[in-house]
């Protein structure tokens, strides 16, 4: 199970949470310190004065820690290519009215876009479908969602909870700087898959392949490594069995759940060694799932990771 029950990301232009309040909601001490030490910031999250060391920060420090915090939590991130987006510098993508590309109650909404970490995002309001027919929508029903981008690039990381959402979201924010030709990628496009996996996957516990032979009765196929879940996994792609299945061209890979290793400066407490996040990826749909809190710096890294595969 995740390690965060925390309702992120958390609306800018909706919440008015202090930094330690933000880092106070932190439901374990294990994201707590993630985000600390992200942040650069030498706290002792055990230590039972936490609170007032908190309060002793600085101006900029708390900035620091919140701006690590404020769109993380147990993300799935959607990448999508985006024709045009390169040409977009931070500038331009600041620079436009939020009422350019307003949907009302009909679809998603572009709240606002900042920059941060060196990064564009953009804040959106998208139906639970990631679309909207009737004529009256109450706020619940919206899901908060956020896209990102390097400037002067073509990929497009969008946090959302579903495909649709996600869908929705790129082809709002491709409105709302007037480009076309927005496509979901695929991991398993022109040897994506194995560039991503070389720069970044420590192994696989788990992998889903579908079967493409519709007359047969097995539609998928599951394997499991033998050892139980922990911090080193036996990876199951060095398994000749496993090999032959993934060559196999009556077979896609679909899903796969393991470590990858991201540079970042946040440490495991059992040993101090680099944080190796658990994730879940769809190849298919392009979509990594983060199984545990991680700091905006860990995704931004793994951002730059895809983006460099592709």
């Amino acid at each position: 199970m995740s390690d965060s029950d925390m309702d992120l990301p958390v609306d800018p232009t909706q919440n008015e949470a202090s930094p330690q309040e933000l880092i106070q909601a932190l439901p374990t001490r294990a994201a707590r310190r993630r985000v600390l030490q992200a942040a650069e910031i030498s706290i002792d999250v055990d230590d039972k004065n936490f609170e007032s060391f908190l309060d002793e920060l600085s101006e900029v420090e708390l900035r620091r820690a919140a701006s690590e915090l404020r769109f993380a939590g147990e993300p799935t991130v959607y990448y999508y290519r985006v024709d045009g987006l390169h040409r977009l510098s931070s500038d331009d993508a600041l620079g436009r009215s939020n009422n350019e590309s307003s949907s009302g109650a009909y679809g998603p909404d572009v709240e606002t876009a900042i920059r941060d970490h060196d990064r564009i995002y953009v804040i959106c309001q998208v139906p639970e479908t990631g679309s909207q027919t009737q004529l009256t929508l109450a706020p619940d029903d919206r899901e908060t969602t956020v896209a990102t981008f390097k400037p002067r690039s073509q990929l497009l990381a969008v946090r959302a909870s579903d495909t649709e959402t996600a869908d929705a979201t790129a082809s709002a924010v491709s409105k709302y700087y007037e480009m076309d030709g927005t496509e979901r990628i695929s991991f398993l496009d022109a040897g994506t898959r194995g560039r991503f996996e070389d720069a970044c996957v420590d192994g696989y516990s788990t992998l889903q392949l579908r079967n493409l032979n519709s007359q047969d009765n097995t539609r998928e196929i599951e394997i499991r490594s033998k050892e139980p879940d922990g911090k080193r996994i036996s990876d199951v792609r060095h398994d000749p069995i496993v090999e032959d299945l993934v060559r196999r061209g009556d077979t896609e890979l679909a899903a796969a759940t393991g470590l990858v290793s991201v540079p970042t400066v946040v440490q495991s407490p059992e040993d101090g060694e680099p944080l190796h996040p658990r994730v879940t990826v769809r190849f298919s749909e392009g979509s990594v799932t983060f199984e545990q809190f991680v700091p905006e710096s860990i995704l931004i890294e793994f951002d730059n990771i895809v983006r460099e595969s592709l």
